[in-house]
């Protein structure tokens, strides 16, 4: 049997990507059984996961299968892509799989005992930018955010005008004074004769303004504009990189903040230097091999981000030991690997039986340190750092008829296993949550509503009313109101 399955939600936007499911082969989840099936009901269901661009099998994708209760399982695919869970009992379920450069997909699974379920899963492949990475995740150039222009445009203090704008509207100007109007241009000009103009923190000259204010004839906070150094008449607009315009009486710069610019604005423009990327290098990893000698073990795992729980591929991880050779007991062995691509990390030629400390490092962000024992048939250990910043959902729940809290309403999101109750006073809260939309829904007995849609931004708080209203079977209701 094939059973068709359909995409339930989007994935956290930040971290993961579009994705799309297709029927083919499930077989073996075990033991996420719901109440009132009998063991003995229960049936295989097993697949592949495979790369929709290439049809190429993809190893290291983490599949969950989760039931009503949100009880769940969770395997691991092989180099062939495929994965299994055991004794599942006949029941609705959902279905999701994860894996690095692929959006999280989840959807719900219909397991009949009769017909168990064959699903092949799809993933279309396509880059992900976490934040922070060690080499400016966000495509911000690292010394153009640290002049504060990053900072300045979200507070919203002026008109900015950022790398990609700037290179595509400079094409046909050779000089920068003859470029200066298309910038001035895009916002109210100022009415001033003369407006200074600053390079790189240092002002370099004048642009014609609007005209003369009529509060301040003759310019009386303009004296000394014409003593200004000439370097703007000899700039070439292929030395400009990024821009800011200022206004009269607004937020300006310290370094550019003078009684005329107070009065006049200032345009401040920064060096194609300053907008450059760094090259981010290609970081291939080598997992290690064990040298197979007796008495020692090799020790696997994977590293993935705390909150979207996608794997982070050349992360770091510590590891550390006590000496068995030491009599003492003091002295440790230290040693330091990295992940590769799929995020998986080995520590090699370690005494069997030795207990381990194991510490994730992600660029600039630190996971908590894991504790294990090296065995030769040990599980892959999975290492967490918070990388990415979680959402929180608060609300609560009206009754739409009486506008009255509903107390005991449960919350959900759906597709999902985030849920939560509302308190005495009608109200919820949903943290932890990875960024990205969710669909959030109240459920209540004897009483309907509508579901909405949320979207959460990477550490962002949305509050929502949800509105539930009563049905026939109102007075079956388990809710307080």
């Amino acid at each position: 049997m094939t059973e068709p399955l359909t995409r339930g939600r989007r994935g956290p936007a930040a971290a993961m990507v579009r994705a799309s499911l297709f029927a083919v082969a499930l077989a073996a989840i075990p033991a996420v059984v719901p109440d009132g099936m009998a063991a003995q009901e229960a049936v295989e269901v097993a697949g592949t996961v495979v790369d929709d661009g290439t049809g190429e099998p993809v190893d290291g994708a983490t599949v969950r299968l989760a039931d009503a209760s949100g009880s769940a399982r969770e395997t691991i695919t092989g180099a062939d892509g495929a994965f299994a869970f055991a004794q599942v009992a006949p029941g609705t379920y959902a279905l999701a799989v994860r894996r690095f450069g692929y959006e999280l997909l989840s959807t719900p699974l219909e397991v009949d005992a009769q017909q168990p379920p064959r699903v092949d899963v799809r993933l279309t492949p396509q880059a992900i930018p976490l934040d922070p990475l060690e080499v400016g995740v966000e495509g911000r150039p690292p010394d153009l955010v640290e002049s504060g222009f990053y900072h300045r445009m979200e507070e919203g203090w002026g008109t900015f005008f950022e790398p990609e704008w700037i290179e595509a509207s400079k094409v046909g100007f050779v000089r920068m004074k003859d470029y200066l109007w298309v910038l001035q241009n895009r916002a109210p000009l100022s009415r001033c004769e003369k407006v200074p103009v600053y390079l790189d923190r240092r002002p370099i000259g004048t642009t014609p303004g609007w005209g003369t204010d009529d509060a301040y004839p003759g310019g009386i906070f303009t004296v000394g504009l014409d003593r200004l150094p000439p370097l703007l008449e000899e700039m070439s607009v292929s030395d400009l990189g990024a821009a800011e315009l200022y206004q009269p009486g607004t937020k300006i710069p310290m370094f550019a903040w003078t009684f005329t610019t107070a009065v006049c604005g200032a345009v401040i423009l920064w060096s194609d230097w300053t907008a450059r990327l760094p090259e981010i290098p290609k970081i291939e990893v080598k997992l290690c091999e064990s040298r197979g000698r007796p008495e020692e073990v090799a020790l696997d795992g994977f590293v993935e981000d705390e909150v979207t729980e996608v794997r982070l591929p050349a992360a770091h991880v510590s590891a550390s030991y006590a000496n068995p050779e030491d009599p003492g007991g003091l002295e440790r062995v230290e040693t330091v690997v990295r992940t590769d691509s799929l995020g998986r990390y080995r520590v090699c030629d370690l005494p069997e039986g030795v207990v381990i400390h194991l510490t994730p490092e992600y660029g600039p962000h630190a996971g908590g340190p894991l504790v294990a024992l090296a065995a030769a048939d040990g599980d892959a250990l999975k290492l967490t750092v918070p990388v990415t910043s979680p959402a929180t959902i608060t609300g609560m729940v009206l009754n739409e008829a009486t506008s009255a809290l509903m107390e005991g309403a449960r919350i959900v999101l759906v597709d999902t296993d985030f849920r939560t109750v509302t308190n005495a006073a009608g109200r919820f809260s949903l943290e932890d949550l990875p960024p990205g939309s969710y669909t959030i829904r109240a459920v209540c007995a004897g009483y309907t509503g509508s579901p909405q849609e949320v979207e959460l931004a990477e550490g962002g708080n949305v509050a929502v009313v949800l509105r539930l209203r009563a049905t026939d079977l109102a007075r079956r209701g388990t809710c307080s109101i």
